[in-house]
């Protein structure tokens, strides 16, 4: 309707001397539309909510993962011996990464061309308590970027080898990401 009527407009105006008022016309035509356009109030807002609570609980499952590796860590590392009471500190880069199960279904079709294949991929979606959630095939857990150590023994070159090697082994670190640096007291 509007659109007839703009037509209706135009048309009396394109026969005029004036031309700077079909100009001004479809200037305003283009305002219109392009507000109406921003007038679009669908499925944006409630995905940016989406994704920053998906985003939120990434980073607190990735500071519970350093936790539990900071944990672990002391625990072992006190138990060397000459290390003494330590405080460890992990960098960790990224979150967890999800992998899902896929369908994948293979379409092969033959013409006097040749072959062509067709693959199709369909995530797997299983019903759980009534939410149908996607099927994780597999789950990838934050890269460790380096550790720091503070220990009581950190300054003896032997106490220091060996919680460099015990680390290096527990999260499999290159020698050149794991600081081994010595304390007389460690305040907590």
């Amino acid at each position: 309707m509007i659109f007839k009527d703009l037509k209706k407009a135009l048309a009396g105006f394109k026969s005029s001397e004036n031309k700077t008022r079909i100009v001004f016309v479809l200037g305003i035509a283009g305002i219109m539309l392009i507000a109406l356009s921003s007038l679009n109030t669908g499925a944006k807002p409630a995905n940016k909510g989406t994704e920053s609570l998906s985003s939120e609980q990434d980073y607190i499952e990735s500071e519970r993962f350093r936790q539990q590796i900071t944990d672990e860590l002391e625990t072992i590392l006190t138990n060397i011996d000459g290390v003494g009471d330590c405080r460890v500190m992990i960098s960790v880069e990224g979150t967890s990464e999800y992998y899902y199960a896929e369908n994948i279904d293979k379409m092969q079709e033959y013409s006097s061309n040749g072959s062509n294949e067709k693959y199709t991929n369909e995530v797997v979606v299983i019903d759980s308590g009534g939410t149908k959630q996607a099927l994780v095939r597999k789950k990838v857990k934050p890269k460790i970027n380096g550790v720091v150590v503070v220990c009581s023994g950190g300054g003896d070159i032997t106490v220091k080898e060996r919680v460099i090697k015990a680390v290096s082994a527990a999260l499999n670190l290159s020698y050149g990401k794991i600081c081994v640096e010595g304390k007389t007291k460690i305040e907590r």
